[in-house]
Formats: structure tokens, sequence, C-alpha cells
């Protein structure tokens, strides 16, 4: 009886590493064939939150005078032309 219990247990052994077996070929075979689409849908998402959080970039700078955040001083001389220093 006792040699009937050890090899049922063995048996479940295999059988579990068998499942494992397979378990692990099925993931290392997607692998290749998942990671880009998870690596680009991760970068697209980290890229539309950042701009969520952190909001749109600054404007001064871009080459256009946007009247309703930059203003013609020296807050943004670069787009609107502004910022003219005197000399005494």
């Amino acid at each position: 009886m006792k040699s009937f219990l050890q090899s049922q247990k063995a048996q479940m052994a295999i059988e579990y590493m068998l499942l494992l077996m397979v378990v692990v070929s099925i993931v290392l075979i997607g692998f290749p064939k998942y990671l880009p689409q998870t690596r680009n849908a991760a970068n697209t998402y980290f890229n539309r939150m950042v701009v969520g959080i952190m909001g749109k970039p600054n404007p001064c700078g871009d080459g256009f005078c946007d009247p309703n955040f930059e203003k013609k001083d020296c807050s943004c001389g670069v787009d609107c032309g502004g910022c003219a220093f005197s000399h005494p």
C-alpha cells in the first residue's frame, strides 16, 4: 500500500511539472509577439498622462505670438517682439 501512495505522489508531481512546462512554453512563445504591442501601448499611455498631469507645454519660444498666453513684454519677447532694453 505504501508503494502505491508513493507512486501517486510521484505521478502528481510529474503532472504538475508537465502543466508548468506547458504554461511556460505558451508564455515564451507569446512573449516576442506581444511585447512590442505592450511597449507601444505603455508609451502611448505615458505620453498622454504626462500632458494630462503637467499641462500643455509653454508656448513661449514656438515662433508664434499667442495673445491669450503670451504678452509683448519681457516674459516672452522671443515670439512677440517685445522686451527692448534701454541703456541710460
